[in-house]
């Protein structure tokens, strides 16, 4: 589906939403139209005003992939996937260089006030705009001489320490020709002399010091996507020839159930298996991307992939087949050399998750602070009250599925309520040890509640019930979230109950902003209040 008939779809579903609709037919439209925020190709979505006025269920119920012939020609060979344990500390490839330009501008403006102080006797505020411009602009004459020479286009895997001299020395003599041409008086030319050779050193020695690490960080994997490719094609092979000469990506598998006609293996990833057995495979909650390498043209086929993909937390892709500086627009982007368009699954911001985890550190050292005493004056009443540790450790869906642990404030003793137990569920203050899972990564303030492992709703798979249950996970798991100021917490014992909670957690996915957070973060008191009951 195209961005423009995604964009006409949704019009049609606003007409559609004034005829006379069941409840559960709006629940199921509007889980539609967050589902869309995560999906621009394969979304099922119906038009039909029948469809709509039967059963929400029916419409996002995940239906098992129908049997695939096996391939006349298929050789049957076995294939298992490799062990992919939990992956280290992730840094998109352009940060480095983005770190570069940003010491280097550091190393400039300090250049500039340096030399309009020796040089001028005052700082560049201080002075007239055109005395400030001379020395401004000699300074900048070093990044100039970077930008001409092309010494800033360059990847974690191709840095040298020794890159971008040509560059700061082609600066520097750009500079010291302004100091000549245009510095007020021999004073100033002289200070911008001085000063412009010594700051290129400096900026050298940078540059040497940033690249030792960046080489280092690179052959540790952190620059690296972790993708599986599916479809062992001729775009496949030259992906994995440039992922295995940038380090941009590591391709650790290669899935295609056309063994016959594929390799056993592509570089170090081995070929095989299907969908069905990527979507099983316990490694791929430590996939950072998939990526579709077939063709195109082979409509069907793409559109049958993405819709069995979908049910995966994980990002998928769509290789482009055009040249990658052709293709412009909001879901395309360059990956490993090639165009590729994110048909599941919005893009990660870098910047946005910093901002928001620095947000969790600082807020949960504050809330830690805030709530020591309550916290500990909860431990001793359940020391008090039963036998047993303080703390209950359960198993919980982290972001992309994976598995983690987090901790609670043990509420039950030998499967009962204890005394206490009750009265901290009802108020969520044995969600208060979760601060710690915060600190450590694996939880944020604002997100999806985190849910349990294996846990259903009227004795089936959530994922059975609606198929983007998985959807929710594209985000690390929250103490509070929008669900739960929206009303929306304790046990979700009935399909449409599952279906609302999963709508509100959707939405915020699809909003999801630093401002948003603060927002549920003070609205979390008061809910709490309104709705008192809680599993």
């Amino acid at each position: 589906m195209s961005q423009a008939a995604l964009q006409l779809a949704g019009a049609d579903m606003a007409q559609a939403g004034k005829v006379n609709l069941s409840p559960e037919a709006r629940e199921a439209q509007r889980l539609a139209e967050h589902a869309a925020a995560f999906c621009l190709f394969g979304l099922r979505i119906t038009l039909d005003e029948a469809a709509w006025n039967a059963s929400a269920e029916a419409a996002y119920q995940a239906k098992p992939a129908p049997a695939q012939p096996t391939p006349a020609n298929d050789s049957g060979r076995g294939f298992a996937f490799p062990a992919l344990p939990k992956r280290g500390l992730h840094v998109p490839a352009n940060i480095p260089v983005r770190l570069m330009q940003a010491v280097d501008w550091i190393l400039v403006a300090a250049a500039a006030e340096f030399a309009a102080r020796w040089g001028a006797g005052a700082g560049l505020m201080s002075l007239s705009l055109g005395q400030a411009f001379t020395f401004v602009l000699a300074a900048l004459s070093l990044k100039a001489g970077l930008w001409l020479t092309e010494s800033y286009r360059t990847s974690p895997a191709t840095i040298r320490a020794e890159r971008g001299l040509g560059g700061l020395a082609l600066g520097a003599m750009l500079g010291l020709a302004i100091a000549t041409l245009a510095a007020p008086n021999a004073q100033s030319a002289g200070a911008l002399a001085a000063t412009l050779p010594l700051a290129a050193m400096l900026m050298a020695g940078a540059h040497g010091a940033l690249a030792v690490w960046i080489r280092a960080a690179h052959r540790q994997g952190m620059f690296a996507e972790t993708v599986v490719l599916i479809g062992a094609t001729d775009a496949a092979q030259r992906m994995v020839q440039r992922a295995a000469k940038t380090g941009e990506a590591r391709i650790v598998a290669i899935v295609d159930d056309r063994l016959a006609r594929s390799p056993t293996t592509m570089a170090d990833a081995p070929v095989g298996g299907a969908i069905n057995d990527l979507l099983a495979w316990e490694g791929l909650p430590h996939v950072d991307r998939i990526v579709i390498t077939v063709t195109q043209t082979a409509e069907t086929r793409v559109r049958a992939m993405i819709e069995r993909l979908r049910v995966a937390p994980n990002r998928v892709d769509l290789l482009l087949d055009y040249q990658t500086h052709s293709v412009r627009g909001r879901g395309a982007e360059r990956f490993s050399g090639a165009a590729v368009a994110c048909v599941s699954g919005r893009p990660r911001n870098f910047t946005r998750a910093a901002a928001k985890r620095v947000q969790d550190i600082v807020l949960s050292l504050g809330l830690l602070a805030l709530f020591a005493a309550p916290m500990l004056a909860i431990a001793l009443a359940i020391r008090l009250d039963s036998k047993g540790p303080v703390l209950d450790r359960q198993r919980r869906h982290g972001f992309n599925n994976r598995a983690i642990t987090i901790l609670k404030f043990r509420t039950t003793h030998q499967h009962a309520a204890t005394r206490i137990g009750a009265w901290l569920r009802r108020t969520s203050l044995d969600d208060l040890p979760q601060l710690f899972n915060v600190l450590s990564g694996d939880m944020s303030l604002v997100g999806p509640r985190p849910h349990a492992i294996g846990m259903k709703t009227a004795n089936r798979e959530h994922a059975d019930i609606v198929a983007e249950y998985a959807h929710r996970h594209r985000v690390k798991p929250g103490i509070t979230g929008w669900a739960l100021v929206n009303g929306a917490r304790g046990p979700m014992d009935t399909p449409a109950s599952l279906r609302r909670r999963l709508r509100l957690d959707l939405e915020y996915v699809s909003r999801a902003s630093l401002l948003l957070d603060l927002r549920i973060l003070a609205c979390t008191a008061p809910a709490l209040m309104r709705t008192p009951s809680a599993a």
